[in-house]
């Protein structure tokens, strides 16, 4: 059976055949005649190879008896073999005998090479990357992009020779050598890295963007976090790059903050989602912290190439932790959580691949170039959709938390106003009710002390002083009712909130519900100074008895009688009915006055909500009757019911169960 290892060396090696045709370069086998360096050739085939070390083996004529031949990169040969030590390639390439020199100078580029090369032209040493001794400097990365002098080039047979010596057991020649233009080569180089280097100065900058705006805003959590994921990761693309010679003047040291770079990025990614995520830090986390530790220990003070390879490996073979932390977070709460990270789970979606591609390429099993910059543009802009849906959404949040601010301030405002009103009116008829008083006994004073009036004066007076009387007594009486009245507002106001807190307890009586009734609407009907002859009440049977908290029933049928009388006509017909059916107390109260809208029939029952029109805001009123019906009978556990449309009156009608007397 085929390893899995084994089917990935065949797919790309594959990938390898085909990558110089799909970039118009002509794959050719050494011992090929080269008639023009117009275009780039790639010598892929007929290589050949000796493990071992010997100086004679640049030289132009060599013994070919122990010589294999390969094709580079050879996967699936090499990977079999201890690699570790000395190793040599030679090729060989013919130019015509009418050649003349070049007018742009040549070269050859060997890409990346592990670790440490030397390239021969003819058995002359032309250009060499690292140092075996006195002290052993590697290179791996940097891609080799030799000239060729003209002068050592002849018509005819050409040998190259590479001595390679690679530091550990991977494999040397990683690419297949291309001969070339000088200048063709190098552009090619560039603009295969100008991506990266553009999305790594993309990342950094970004990185800068949210570190500032996380001091600026006072957040020092998730945006702290992903800045300096994003500084990092910019970095380490840059690193990785021929920024690499720019910013660092020896590779070991270059490769050293690599690795650091490459160690705290989880790090900085699980910190961040934990403080997006408002979720506190587990043990498993702060484990795999240590370990990251300890790696960035490890590969700060043991800076060699079999180190580099373990905390690679070691890296890799974790990396599952961090996945798997990621995961944790998300699924821990559920629906919520991915709701709210669904564009950053897009992001991740995106770089995962480039991150096994990227583990997989630094560990020798595939060679293929980095991908991880390209992954992570594209988690990044996930990123930053997410942070731009939040702003916008919190935006939203917060024109409608202000909406609804405005209006409750708006009929809060109107609930005071009317509330005022209310107490000013009561106030104002209780001083006319003591001015009466006042000058009626004034006048009586007056009268007795008057010796001089006549008998049909003191009659007059005296019937004048009746008269008085009784008309003093209205005044009186609707004072006491305006008081009471007032006295009702409160405690509705009270009996809500205890309602709405759930801490009321109702006290059952025995009463009659006929009595209730005239009593509540001759209330109703001296508060309102309205003494109508159109409203009817029926209770069956008239003599009807319920065990019933009194107080509540009064609620509901004050405030449904009220409006009753407050938004209809003096003339219109107004019905309040009373009876038990099927284990029920139901009550209807049905008008034929003005009606309601759907739209004030979805919102009549809310809180300090009276209405929309302008003549409905000119009756007086706290706004929080129908309010207080719906949540006396809920409490009850009854439900109310409303059936109304503008012009047509309202029928209101509230059923709740009976409940037996103990």
């Amino acid at each position: 059976m085929i390893s899995n290892t084994r089917i990935y060396q065949l797919v790309f090696g594959f990938a390898f055949v085909l990558l110089p045709t799909l970039f118009g370069l002509a794959a050719e086998p050494c011992g090929t005649l080269i008639t023009s360096f117009e275009n780039p050739i790639v010598l892929k085939t007929d290589w050949l190879f000796r493990k071992g070390d010997n100086l004679d083996w640049r030289d132009e004529t060599v013994e070919e008896s122990f010589w294999v031949k390969r094709s580079v990169p050879d996967y699936g040969i090499s990977k079999t073999e201890n690699l570790t030590g000395y190793h040599w390639y030679r090729c060989s390439f013919f130019l015509p005998e009418n050649y003349t020199t070049p007018v742009e100078p040549i070269a050859i580029q060997l890409g990346r090479i592990r670790d440490i090369d030397e390239f021969y032209l003819n058995g002359t040493l032309i250009d060499k990357t690292g140092t075996v001794l006195p002290k052993l400097e590697v290179d791996f990365q940097k891609i080799r992009i030799y000239s060729l002098p003209t002068h050592l080039l002849k018509p005819g047979q050409n040998i190259m020779a590479i001595r390679i010596y690679a530091a550990t057991n991977l494999n040397g020649l990683k690419e297949a050598p291309t001969i070339g233009k000088e200048r063709l080569l190098r552009e090619e180089v560039f603009s295969k890295e100008a991506f990266a280097m553009v999305c790594g100065y993309v990342f950094i900058f970004m990185g800068i963007y949210f570190l500032v705006g996380s001091i600026v805003r006072g957040r020092a959590g998730e945006n702290f976090f992903f800045a300096l994921f994003s500084i990092f990761m910019g970095i380490y693309v840059l690193i990785r790059t021929q920024h690499r010679d720019i910013l660092f003047d020896s590779f070991t040291w270059s490769y050293v903050a690599e690795l650091l770079v490459l160690i705290c990025l989880p790090v900085f990614f699980i910190n961040f989602m934990h403080q997006y995520l408002k979720m506190k830090r587990s043990l498993v986390l702060l484990g795999y912290e240590v370990f990251l530790f300890a790696l960035f220990v490890i590969t700060l003070f043991f800076r060699t190439p079999k180190t580099w390879i373990l905390v690679i490996a070691l890296f890799n073979y974790t990396l599952p932790v961090a996945m798997g932390l990621v995961i944790y977070l998300f699924v821990k709460n559920g629906k919520a959580n991915i709701a709210k990270v669904k564009f950053i789970l897009i992001g991740i979606a995106c770089i995962l691949p480039t991150v096994l591609i990227d583990s997989l390429s630094a560990l020798e099993i595939i060679s293929m170039p980095g991908t991880l910059y390209l992954g992570f543009l594209i988690f990044l802009v996930m990123i930053s959709i997410q942070l731009s849906n939040d702003i916008v959404l919190g935006l939203e949040n917060f024109i409608e938390q202000e909406k609804e601010l405005i209006q409750m301030e708006r009929v809060k405002t109107g609930f005071l106003i009317n509330l005022s009103s209310e107490f000013k009116s009561g106030m104002e008829k209780i001083k006319k009710a003591i001015d009466n008083i006042a000058t009626s006994q004034t006048k009586v004073y007056t009268k007795e002390q008057s010796k001089s009036n006549t008998k049909q004066a003191a009659k007059k007076k005296s019937k004048a002083k009746t008269s008085s009387a009784k008309h003093d007594l209205d005044p009186i009486k609707q004072a006491e009712d305006h008081i009471s009245y007032m006295g009702y507002m409160v405690e509705e106001a009270i009996l809500l909130r205890k309602l709405e807190d759930k801490t009321y307890i109702p006290f059952y009586e025995t009463f009659s519900v006929s009595e209730l009734i005239k009593h509540c609407v001759s209330n109703i009907e001296n508060h309102l100074e309205q003494y109508r002859k159109s409203t009817t009440i029926d209770v069956k049977p008239n003599d009807l008895e319920i065990y019933f908290p009194k107080e509540l029933l009064f609620c509901i049928l004050r405030n449904l009688i009220e409006n009753a009388y407050q938004y209809t006509d003096p003339k219109t017909d107004i019905s309040i009915e009373f009876f038990n059916r099927d284990g029920h107390h139901q009550l209807v109260v049905m008008d034929e006055g003005m009606g309601l809208s759907q739209l004030e029939m979805e919102t009549i029952f809310q809180k300090f909500v009276r209405g929309y029109r302008d003549k409905k805001n000119e009756i007086p009123g706290a706004g929080i009757g129908l309010t207080l019906v719906e949540a006396t009978t809920k409490f009850l556990g009854g439900t109310v019911s409303l059936k109304s449309s503008e012009g047509m009156g309202a029928k209101f009608t509230i059923r709740i169960p009976e409940k037996q007397k103990k």
